[in-house]
């Protein structure tokens, strides 16, 4: 279901961007640090929307960077205690 409701707003992402440029196909001047840039402003939004989603997975992955160490970390744990766990069980018992 999840998938499904990301798929349905990707393609509506996907043609609200397709209506703004057909609707606009005049070129617009983008003026940055290293130069200036022209093209249609449909191809600019899509430019800047692709640059944002890419900072935004930027920035996700280092913050969840340590929680996936710990993670790893609580998991090499675990499968040593099973491992130990495991290897108690096949001790024969001792009548004290």
């Amino acid at each position: 279901m999840k998938r499904l409701i990301i798929l349905a707003l990707l393609l509506l992402s996907f043609c609200l961007g397709a209506a703004i440029s057909y609707h606009n196909p005049q070129a617009v001047e983008l003026n940055y640090l290293a130069g200036t840039l022209e093209q249609p402003l449909g191809v600019l939004l899509v430019l800047v929307a692709a640059l944002c989603v890419a900072i935004m997975v930027l920035i996700f992955w280092a913050l969840t960077l340590p929680q996936r160490a710990e993670r790893a970390r609580l998991r090499r744990r675990l499968d040593k205690a099973e491992s130990e766990l495991a290897s108690l069980r096949t001790l024969p018992l001792q009548d004290g």
